[in-house]
């Protein structure tokens, strides 16, 4: 078999960059990611175990039915006599064992509490999608309890110093301040009304795209705003506004701001959109009382919510789903993938030669001698002719010809790594030199 060394210039390494699309619809307290649906399998309904907003790790589980109480077990007993329930879905466990490994969730506490031989459970699918906070002028951000790690920290409180560090880029960014910039505004994000939405890194990558974002703000049906970052900053500016103006707000102003690298929008434009009457009920409050307001950037997403006024407080009130209200909002990941591309070459006049046995034409002289102490071929045996010929019955005139199917890729002590195959195999004679491209992420 022939070996050929690549040369310096044959062996790239490059950085592709690719910028997925992203889209979601928030409608009716669900979010749809790309346009999928809930599909009903033949087991379970949906067929992932998730919503169509979420993604699935490992896509484990797809049409697996649960089976509660089941007798089915997996592995021998443990020294308490319990075993591993089979319920019909895919989990991780761990056995607690002198190695002392377990769950990243599984506390230090809870850990040292189990005998050796229990078993820990993990549930899959682990999911991810969209969600969105929603702040009003009221609800603290830091609440610093008498008992010590009692208290808390929000979500939006946590990326102040986030905010604070790209002032450099717009004086938007700023997380209690002032700014003559691009329209007078004095705001404290601890003070006012905000909306909060997280994207997962997982719908994204290394960061969202800049100037990708398109935020789209519809009731029954009609698109009343828009918002989208037109000088690819991270400030979020109203393109799009119908209807005559609640407010002396102008449009063109901005409404939020967007943080590529942390996944997150900040959404601080509290005034009315659109007509008086484009009301939806968006949250409840502390008395558990519905709350029909008029449709602000604040309410973006905030069928997805789940949380009531007062849920910083430790009381969840799950929300109404704004049935008339809907959204989207679409964006462009960034994604580096390192790809090798390496170029092998069949000169002129090799790898004109097979071990095939088809490349031997068959004769009644092709025949090999087998004897006591001998295995002799023939050497008459003739290398077949495939050269096409005009006529019937006689074939062209002569030329080695070989078919290359496969390129192997080998390391430097030749242990094969890699193979190649060609979708139709290539034909190769004496006068002809091939370089076939191979190109692979790695």
């Amino acid at each position: 078999m022939p070996y050929y060394k690549f040369k310096h210039n044959d062996v790239y390494v490059n950085t592709l960059k690719t910028y997925p699309a992203v889209k979601f619809l928030i409608y009716s307290g669900s979010a749809y990611y790309n346009n999928a649906s809930n599909m009903s399998g033949a087991f379970t309904d949906p067929v992932r175990l998730t919503d169509a907003g979420n993604i699935s790790l490992y896509e484990l589980n797809v049409d697996r039915d649960y089976v509660p109480g089941s007798q089915r077990l997996i592995g021998p007993s443990g020294p308490d006599g319990t075993t591993t329930p089979d319920k019909g879905l895919i989990y991780g466990f761990v056995t607690k064992n002198g190695s002392r490994i377990g769950f990243r969730s599984t506390t230090k506490a809870a850990f040292n509490k189990m005998n050796y031989g229990d078993v820990m459970f993990s549930n899959y699918p682990l999911t991810s999608s969209i969600s969105k906070e929603l702040y009003f002028s009221s609800t603290k951000r830091v609440n610093a309890a008498p008992v010590p790690g009692k208290g808390y920290v929000s979500h939006l409180r946590a990326l102040k110093n986030t905010i604070d560090n790209k002032s450099y880029i717009d004086p938007n960014f700023t997380y209690a301040g002032s700014s003559s910039v691009r329209g007078q505004w004095t705001r404290d994000l601890d003070n006012v009304e905000v909306g909060l939405v997280g994207i997962p890194t997982i719908f994204y990558g290394s960061q969202i795209k800049p100037g990708s974002i398109d935020l789209k703000y519809y009731y029954t049906g009609s698109l009343i705003a828009r918002a989208q970052d037109t000088n690819r900053d991270g400030v979020l500016y109203e393109t799009y506004r119908t209807g005559p103006a609640l407010t002396s707000h102008t449009r063109s102003a901005p409404i939020g701001l967007a943080l590529y690298g942390q996944g997150f929008l900040i959404l601080t434009a509290s005034y009315n959109l659109g007509y008086a009457s484009n009301q939806d009920a968006y949250y409840r409050d502390s008395a558990d009382k519905l709350v029909t307001d008029n449709a602000k950037w604040t309410y973006f997403a905030q069928p997805v919510s789940g949380h009531g006024a007062d849920w910083m407080a430790g009381i969840d009130r799950t929300i109404v789903w704004a049935p008339n209200s809907a959204f989207t909002m679409e964006m462009s990941g960034t994604n580096t993938t390192q790809t090798l591309t390496m170029f092998a070459t069949a000169p002129k006049a090799e790898l004109n030669q097979s071990s095939n046995p088809t490349f031997r034409s068959y004769t009644s002289i092709s025949s090999s001698t087998v004897g006591a102490k001998t295995y002799m071929e023939s050497r008459q045996v003739l290398i077949k002719n495939v050269v096409s010929s005009s006529y019937n019955d006689p074939t062209g005139s002569f030329e080695k010809t070989t078919y290359i199917s496969k390129v192997g890729i080998y390391d430097d002590e030749r242990n094969l790594i890699g193979i190649a195959k060609l979708a139709t195999p290539v034909r190769k004679t004496v006068s002809r030199d091939f370089t076939i491209k191979i190109k692979t992420d790695i």
